[in-house]
């Protein structure tokens, strides 16, 4: 019995516009990711082969760490839809379009060989915590500029990360350091009506009944 081609909402990346994720082998094992041009071939052509663009290139040890938090987020998506789950593969596993577009803004935010592992679980975090469309937005203009491979920390590449991977425990001093708000200078405000005070009761002064001395005998 053959295993179904690990995917996620992409049967066939040839026929498809989706992104392609490979995975290196040997010691200095990589995540690969490719946008692949998939199209059906047209009736004269006996092979054809879809263009690629080579997007993003990080450590395996990023990609471990990184690929259960994206089999979450989008198999919970497509369960809304009524699709079937997704998995990863051990070699190559297609993506439909929209979710390499999410799944590239966090690889490019934290593909740096210098990210710190608290820097890309911060990453993760607020990765989650954008919607969709937040995400497809970023890709847009990240892969405008510097969406290749090369193009590591570049741009808007760079941007990604000073964004996603902010509020770090070393980020807090920055955070409450400078509390950024004030006010402007007073200004008299001419219609300012003095409330009235209310009177006081004298300390002798009783309920408010007057009582009359009594005559000496």
């Amino acid at each position: 019995m053959s295993t179904a081609p690990a995917n996620f909402d992409c049967a066939d990346i040839y026929q498809e516009h989706g992104y392609l994720v490979r995975l290196t082998k040997g010691r200095d094992a990589k995540v690969q990711v490719f946008e692949v041009f998939g199209r059906p071939p047209s009736d004269r052509e006996p092979q054809w082969a879809p263009e690629t663009v080579f997007r993003c290139e990080a450590a395996r040890d990023v990609w471990d760490v990184v690929s259960p938090e994206a089999r979450t987020e989008f198999n919970r998506r497509l369960k809304l839809e009524g699709k079937p789950a997704g998995r990863w593969g051990a070699d190559e596993t297609a993506v439909q379009r929209l979710f390499g577009k999410e799944l590239l803004v966090l690889l490019w935010a934290i593909e740096a060989p210098d990210v710190k592992p608290e820097e890309i679980a911060v990453a993760i975090r607020n990765w989650h915590g954008l919607k969709p469309e937040e995400r497809w937005w970023l890709y847009t203009m990240t892969a405008a500029a510097t969406g290749l491979a090369h193009q590591a920390g570049m741009g808007w590449r760079g941007a990604l990360r000073q964004a996603l991977c902010f509020g770090t425990r070393s980020d807090t001093f920055h955070l409450g350091a400078v509390a950024g708000r004030g006010t402007l200078e007073p200004r008299v405000n001419t219609g300012f009506v003095q409330p009235k005070k209310k009177s006081k009761p004298k300390k002798n002064e009783g309920p408010g009944f007057l009582f009359a001395p009594v005559p000496a005998e």
